[in-house]
């Protein structure tokens, strides 16, 4: 039996390296990025712990926050990794889903400096041989990102369909991983 584990530390606690559950051997990480104290950059955040609140079994949930290298092991270790974060292209309150090839337009248009990096965190995967087989990232256009600890309105209201939107990647993703052959 496999039981979803909730990577979260807490304040004033060491971060232990966490011991990931599998889906049949397959690493399925969900990564929110963002900062909770700058508006709209939360976003990814506020989408995690919604998917968190209804967890699918094997999926890892992990905190970013505006961890950088940190979380390299949790991105080496996936064979599917989803990354919620907060962008900068569209509209504010628009939901994108960018699967592959379309990452690294998101990552050359830095909503804030956590996307940095991002975009490090993929190379020196990429680099070490130990890269993700599928990355995705679900977002939505952000259009403050001061210091404030409340999202926009457009941006709230924007949630539900993102969260829809990564439940249905994930759910796919789920069913992939049972045929899917482990790293």
């Amino acid at each position: 039996m496999t039981v979803t584990r909730k990577l979260r530390p807490a304040p004033d606690v060491p971060v232990p390296s966490p011991e990931l559950v599998t889906l049949d051997g397959v690493t399925i990480n969900v990564i929110g990025i963002g900062n909770e104290i700058m508006a709209d950059d939360a976003v990814g955040l506020a989408i995690l712990r919604e998917l968190e609140a209804d967890p699918i079994q094997g999926v890892n949930f992990i905190y970013g926050g505006t961890s950088g290298m940190e979380i390299l092991p949790m991105v080496q270790d996936a064979d599917y990794l989803l990354v919620l974060d907060g962008l900068k292209q569209g509209q504010p309150g628009d939901v994108a889903v960018l699967v592959g090839d379309q990452i690294p337009r998101l990552l050359q248009q830095q909503l804030s400096p956590h996307q940095v990096g991002l975009l490090d965190l993929l190379s020196a995967a990429r680099l070490t041989g130990q890269e993700p087989d599928n990355v995705a990232v679900v977002g939505i256009t952000a259009r403050d990102v001061e210091f404030r600890t409340s999202l926009s309105e457009e941006i709230s209201a924007a949630i539900p369909e993102a969260v829809q939107r990564a439940r249905q990647l994930l759910k796919e993703w789920t069913a992939e991983a049972t045929q899917h052959q482990p790293k």
